[in-house]
């Protein structure tokens, strides 16, 4: 196979070699200067990660770095259906790690994690030992890891080195789904030991456990009810051979066989780092809930937090919107009333500059003598305000009186009164505030039409949590 690498991570150097070993080429490297330096790979053609858009010599691409530029890459990439065999690290997050999730979902690529130990040889036959129950049901599995630090690990360094790790006990224990993590000996630069505790229904419990020490070792013990298996690794560097079997199964993959190693493996571990941190901040045991993983479930979490907190929002403005108008508003109580009843002359009621009310009033003149007879309530003129006229307010008044007086209505003069000036800037102010405060609830609830555009899992998508617990 033709391959091309984006990014300089030294941890490539060894799969560079594994695929000249297995009879593959490197052909062209993108973001990758550090590990060509001094001239070394001056047969690799050096180009931008967009050249490789639309170069259809290449077969895969092996992903080294954790840049965002990287990231970006990977991401286009798996979108243009290119196989891609990625070195899991840190950086690239959870995140990270369910988009390109959803990009195979929909493109259909080929997405392998590079772990190392899936081409071990000694861990393949045990794995498929435990399988068959050749060995006895698995009481427990423990992976001890010893650092040659000469001070405290940090969290960073305590998370890069279960990252591997937590792939292999579910390797060989299942899809654990409880996760507590603790500390020992901290201190502000770390901590001298670090345990991550693994549980789940019918599965074995599997502890990993890390510490400084003089030396690097790591030690796999599985307990089983007939005998107790323990392996034993100096983890300076993965092995060739280990590599050169992951390439195999990265090959095999290609060419479209069953895939060993999915991506869904590599979203799990991210999973239960993620879930290790927040055991660690909460001190408790964290249940991991795995959902099949599509579009529409993504559509749905996202929709769910902001309608929470946009609901919130609504009523908070709403109260604030009461509030304001309660506190600005000049007008009492009664005039608010009397406009709502219709018992107020409106400067539109009168001709421009005029006092008495035009033949076409007549029948809203009716209506108000009509609604003060039948309630103990009182009449209001709108006060002239462009500009203020006090003399013309009281001759308005005074042809109100008249013109209720005449209807029957009694103690119209008591009845009848010149409102408060009131600011027509004011009200359309609050009519825009009131826009403003519905229009978000409306948006998101048209938004939730487009539910029906996500893609809901597929029948593959919803095997794999199950074939996961086998």
């Amino acid at each position: 196979m033709k391959f091309a690498l984006i990014g300089d991570d030294p941890a490539a150097q060894p799969w560079l070699k594994a695929l000249a070993a297995g009879g593959h080429s490197l052909c062209a490297a993108a973001l990758a200067d550090r590990l060509f330096d001094g001239g070394a790979g001056s047969s690799v053609r050096r180009v931008t990660w967009e050249h490789l858009l639309t170069d259809r010599d290449l077969d895969a691409v092996l992903i080294a770095g954790d840049t965002d530029e990287v990231l970006a890459a990977a991401k286009q990439l798996a979108t243009d259906s290119r196989p891609l065999l990625i070195l899991p690290s840190l950086a690239l997050g959870i995140a990270t790690a369910y988009e390109l999730s959803l990009i195979r979902d929909d493109s259909r690529v080929v997405l392998m994690p590079a772990f190392a130990h899936r081409g071990d040889a000694e861990l393949q036959s045990l794995s498929q030992r435990l399988r068959s129950g050749e060995i006895g049901a698995v009481r427990r599995l423990q992976i001890d890891v010893e650092r040659s630090l000469t001070r405290s690990m940090s969290e960073s360094d305590i998370e890069a080195a279960a990252l591997p790790d937590v792939d292999l006990l579910r390797w060989l224990g299942g899809n654990y789904d409880q996760v507590t993590s603790q500390r020992s000996g901290q201190t502000e630069q770390g901590c001298s030991q670090a345990t991550l505790t693994l549980a789940g229904s019918g599965l074995p419990d599997a502890t990993w456990s890390a510490r400084y020490g003089t030396q690097r070792s790591w030690r796999l013990t599985i307990e089983t009810e007939r005998e107790t298996i323990t392996v034993v690794r100096d983890a300076v560097e993965p092995n060739a051979e280990c590599l050169a079997s992951v390439v195999a199964q990265f090959n095999a993959a290609c060419c479209g066989q069953p895939i060993t190693t999915d991506w869904s493996d590599a979203v799990r571990v991210f999973d239960v780092l993620d879930a290790a941190r927040r055991s660690l901040r909460r001190r408790r045991t964290i249940d991991l809930h795995f959902e099949t993983l599509s579009e529409r479930q993504q559509f749905k979490t996202q929709m769910t937090a902001i309608g929470c907190g946009l609901l919130l929002l609504t009523l908070v403005l709403m109260f604030g919107l009461l509030g304001l108008g309660a506190v600005f508003d000049a007008r009492d109580r009664s005039v608010r009333d009397a406009r709502a009843a219709g018992l107020v002359a409106l400067l539109d009621d009168f001709p421009a500059g005029a006092s008495e009310f035009p033949p076409t009033s007549v029948a809203r003149l009716d209506q108000m003598a009509e609604r003060l007879q039948s309630a103990a309530t009182s009449a209001f003129v709108e006060p002239a305000v462009n500009p203020p006229d006090a003399e013309l307010d009281q001759r308005r008044r005074v042809e109100l009186v008249k013109q209720l007086a005449g209807r029957g209505v009694i103690a119209a003069d008591h009845r009848t009164r010149i409102a408060p000036a009131q600011s027509h800037g004011w009200e359309i102010m609050l009519r825009v505030l009131r826009i403003a405060w519905i229009v978000p609830l409306v948006l998101f609830l048209g938004l939730q039409l487009l539910l029906f555009v996500a893609k809901p899992a597929t029948e593959r998508d919803r095997s794999e949590p199950a074939e996961a617990n086998r």
